[in-house]
């Protein structure tokens, strides 16, 4: 047993040491992979307590208390999903914190896109979906933690994205979920780390360009949804999103709804 727990740190801080290497010419803060931890947000959320740390990073080959929206649970088996978090320092007086949720999002696929994977949407918020029988497939989770001092937050971005399926449906039977691995040759998890990272950092964080890449990767707006916010059920045409992040859902009537918060189900 001591001996797999050397090999499974070694092979962490092997993978580490490859990306930062990777990533020497781009500015990012102290880069970490864990063989194992708790949360990979929760690891970045408790380092910002104690000094700055702009663009670090944290990835893991597993998770024993990951979340997704809504304290919901996120499962993953051991060295299937690319699991990664990054900080970001944030000027709030110039710099909306709901925008770092949308840049990861669209780095991820556009990152994608370059190892051939260009069937990729963005479901509202932040879900990566892919298409099968014209049904979206989950096949990753976007999650934004933050802590604000003064005029300054601390803007950490989650992301689980399934590389391979491994027995992910047998443990979520109910939940329509996919992988890289049923879209084609699942690339190298240093790798999708490397392609994704250089994506944050190169991706400009204006509202307006985030706003329009959005809406290219979007699967959601365009389309007739269901929302459900809480007890209340509506439907109506996802417009556009705000730059808070908010969609914008124009109901049958003419009236336009906000939605901040709340599940979609898209009508076909």
């Amino acid at each position: 047993m001591a001996i797999l727990k050397l090999i499974q740190i070694f092979s962490a801080w092997k993978k580490a040491k490859i990306l930062k290497k990777r990533l020497k010419a781009y500015n990012f803060g102290e880069i970490t992979w864990k063989s194992s931890t708790g949360s990979t947000n929760e690891d970045l959320m408790l380092k910002a307590q104690t000094e700055e740390n702009h663009l670090s990073v944290v990835i893991a080959d597993h998770q024993t208390a990951g979340k997704g929206r809504g304290q919901r649970q996120w499962i993953s088996e051991r060295g299937s999903a690319l699991l990664m978090s990054v900080l970001f320092e944030v000027d709030i007086v110039s710099d909306l914190i709901s925008l770092y949720s949308m840049k990861l999002s669209i780095s991820v696929v556009r990152a994608l896109e370059e190892f051939g994977f260009s069937q990729i949407k963005i479901k509202w918020p932040n879900d990566l979906v892919t298409l099968h029988q014209g049904e979206p497939h989950k096949l990753a989770g976007i999650l934004a933690q933050s802590t604000i001092k003064g005029s300054q937050a601390t803007v950490v971005v989650g992301l689980g994205l399934n590389i391979s399926l491994a027995n992910l449906r047998g443990f979520l039977p109910n939940i329509r979920v996919s992988a890289l691995s049923e879209l084609g040759h699942p690339p190298d998890v240093i790798d999708v780390a490397e392609s994704i990272l250089r994506e944050v950092f190169l991706t400009d964080i204006d509202a307006e360009s985030l706003l329009t890449d959005y809406a290219k990767y979007s699967h959601t707006l365009g389309t007739n949804v269901k929302i459900e916010v809480g007890d209340e059920r509506f439907e109506g045409f996802a417009d556009r999103i705000t730059q808070t992040g908010s969609l914008i859902v124009k109901l049958e009537n003419g009236d336009e709804r906000e939605i901040s918060v709340g599940e979609i189900i898209h009508l076909r």
